[in-house]
């Protein structure tokens, strides 16, 4: 609510629990508007009924014991005809409840704020999307507007409220410690424990609140006090001075290390009469990095001030929901507010993938012995995915670059030829060549296959995703051998991206290096993460048969996912024609170690070292730059 007087905003998105502030929000705005801001206001519920009931119980009530409002309201010097349980005028503006489902409602007046309630259940509109077909009834008040939006979150990459949360400033809660006022984001299963008896089973009624600096429980009545302590903080990642920052991860290492003021390493507190709020601060220039013109909230049920609603209540619904989908996506929409999608493979989100990026040095870091590329083509661009993979088929993605222009002319193929022959060097001078690259014709398909059917002595092969029913995993290199008939003219590779896209997001969940592991450069940007998890795995039944399938999360773009499939696929092509990927590994090392042996021993003989570095030996060691960066990320 402070953050409607906020400097600045112009949207605010509630992204929380049930029965937490969202519906005294809209009301307290209305009634601010009303009375010492008067103006047009429009209130959007899912349904007519609905609108109709939030006017009954909600608008009227508020109205009739409010004094300064029971004055302007309704009141016989601005009753008219038009006055009915839709439509409450007061001096100077209105308000007026409507369906969201109905395009006239939305296109029917100018209006200047705009409230609206359980976004997740609006009807799809043939006209468009109906918060920006009521947003644009607000172009005649220039920059004097506000949207609201208000909801509890519903199926993951199916919810507008999340959508909308993830493009705000997305602000967090944090608490101080009744104990050593240590400051936390309160999270569930990070800050609240409850003990199990001797047989082994759960006992949540002793489930409380846990502070993660001194260690010390709170009791109820600590939690509800500590609740007037809430400060809200921008935390959505973002990019300054060349260097990506999550500031919830940054904020942790700070409070880790014992720096002083560890809130201040990350944010600084911009407060005035009408609002309060801790901004992202870049540690480096200083900037402000994270507009506020979007105010995103989220909360859960730690932050409710209902004592139904305390530590002990939210873990025996847990337990009781565990191993039950639909009481999952309950459990994770009223108690947590935040999406579930039921029946779904883990997931990895972009943040995490982002925050574990590192530097390598040279273009091409050691340990890698093949290079293969994957290409997708839209339009207007070509976008390439170069990967080096190493023992084990441990990867580095080495670019991600994208030629934009006319796939129709031959400058773009030429351009496409000319990256496909780069050499690429590692810190030590060594060359490597793209040995094998996969080229998507799904789109341009006559163009690829030409392309691609001339060199096809370099690898360069045109390739197809298999049209699987069922989500029937096919391999993801083909072993059927070509007939007679296919070996007369050129025919695509079909690859099984589905197994492919299996191989893929189980390796995205590895959080060590070695097998598998996936790494990536610290220049990389959050789109890039974003449609690399773009997809997600779901359970399907059509009769009686289920069958899991991946699915692309309405919204998103997955160009980035498709180019590691088909930059993988190369590397499966060159494991059927015959490479032995570990072997190559051992014989790159091999040359490695040889050249490092011969430069160490042209190196003149060091003197002894002093006495004293024995005492710096027991000191704990700094980490390597490459480390500090990789976290900082």
């Amino acid at each position: 609510m402070l953050a409607v007087t906020e400097p600045g905003v112009r949207t605010i998105t509630l992204m929380c629990c049930t029965q937490l502030t969202k519906t005294a929000m809209l009301e307290n705005i209305f009634g601010y508007y009303a009375h010492l801001d008067p103006c047009p206001i429009l209130l959007l519920q899912p349904k007519e009924d609905a609108a109709e009931q939030f006017s009954k119980e909600r608008i009227s009530p508020m109205i009739r014991v409010t004094p300064v409002l029971r004055e302007i309201v309704g009141t016989g010097k601005t009753r008219t005809a038009d006055d009915t349980l839709l439509y409450k005028a007061f001096p100077g503006g209105f308000l007026a409840l409507a369906s969201a489902g109905s395009p006239d409602n939305l296109a029917r007046r100018p209006i200047r704020v705009l409230l609206c309630d359980e976004i997740d259940n609006y009807p799809p509109l043939a006209a468009g999307d109906s918060i920006a077909l009521a947003e644009e009834r607000m172009a005649t008040f220039g920059v004097n507007w506000l949207s609201i939006r208000a909801c509890s979150p519903t199926i993951e990459g199916r919810s507008r409220i999340e959508a909308s949360y993830l493009s705000s400033d997305q602000r967090r809660a944090s608490v101080e410690c009744p104990h050593c006022q240590h400051r936390q984001f309160l999270d569930f299963f990070s800050h609240v424990q409850w003990a199990k008896n001797d047989r082994g089973e759960h006992q949540p009624k002793t489930a409380r609140i846990y502070c993660q600096s001194c260690g010390a429980a709170w009791s109820e009545g600590q939690r509800l006090r500590a609740l007037s302590t809430v400060r809200w903080h921008q935390t959505r990642p973002y990019r300054c001075c060349d260097t990506a920052r999550v500031p919830l991860d940054d904020y942790a290492r700070a409070w880790q290390a014992h720096e002083d003021d560890p809130i201040g390493q990350v944010w600084q507190w911009w407060a005035g009469d009408r609002h309060a709020v801790y901004r992202c601060r870049c540690p480096t220039c200083g900037a402000f990095p994270v507009d506020n013109e979007h105010a995103g909230f989220h909360a859960s049920k730690l932050l409710s001030p209902w004592p139904r609603d305390a530590p002990d209540k939210i873990a025996a619904k847990w337990l009781e929901a565990r191993g039950n989908e639909q009481l999952l996506l309950s459990f994770w929409n009223t108690q947590m507010g935040q999406t579930y999608l039921p029946f779904a493979g883990s997931a990895v989100k972009p943040d995490a993938l982002a925050a574990r990026a590192e530097v390598w040095p040279g273009e091409v870091p050691y340990g890698v012995a093949v290079i293969t590329v994957g290409a997708d083509f839209q339009g207007d661009r070509g976008e390439f995915e170069v990967v080096g993979w190493g023992r084990n088929e441990e990867s580095w993605s080495l670019d991600y670059h994208v030629i934009e222009g006319n796939p129709e002319t031959p400058q773009f193929w030429t351009q496409v030829d000319e990256f496909l022959k780069r050499i690429w060097r590692r810190a030590d001078g060594v060359g490597f060549e793209v040995m094998a690259a996969c080229l998507d014709s799904g789109y341009l398909t006559q163009k690829v296959y030409n392309f691609a059917r001339d060199r096809i002595g370099r690898r360069i092969w045109a390739i197809k995703g298999e049209s699987s029913r069922n989500g029937v995993r096919s391999p993801i290199w083909p072993t059927k051998r070509p007939t007679q008939r296919n070996k007369k003219s050129y025919r695509p590779i079909i690859l099984g991206t589905n197994a492919a896209k299996d191989v893929i997001s189980t390796r995205l969940q590895i959080e060590k290096p070695g097998a598998g592991y996936m790494h990536f450069p610290v220049n990389r940007d959050s789109a890039y993460y974003a449609q690399l998890t773009s997809e997600r795995l779901v359970t399907k039944t059509v009769g009686s048969v289920s069958f899991r399938v991946w699915e692309l999360m309405p919204g998103r773009a997955n160009e980035a996912l498709d180019t590691r499939v088909y930059a993988y696929a190369a590397l499966c092509g060159l494991l059927h024609f015959g490479l032995k990927l570990n072997a190559r590994c051992d014989q790159l090392d091999g040359k490695a170690a040889k050249v490092t042996e011969e430069s160490e021993s042209r190196k003149p003989e060091l003197p002894p070292a002093p006495t004293e570095s024995l005492v710096r030996a027991e000191q704990p060691s700094r980490k390597p730059v490459t480390s500090i960066v990789s976290r900082l990320a």
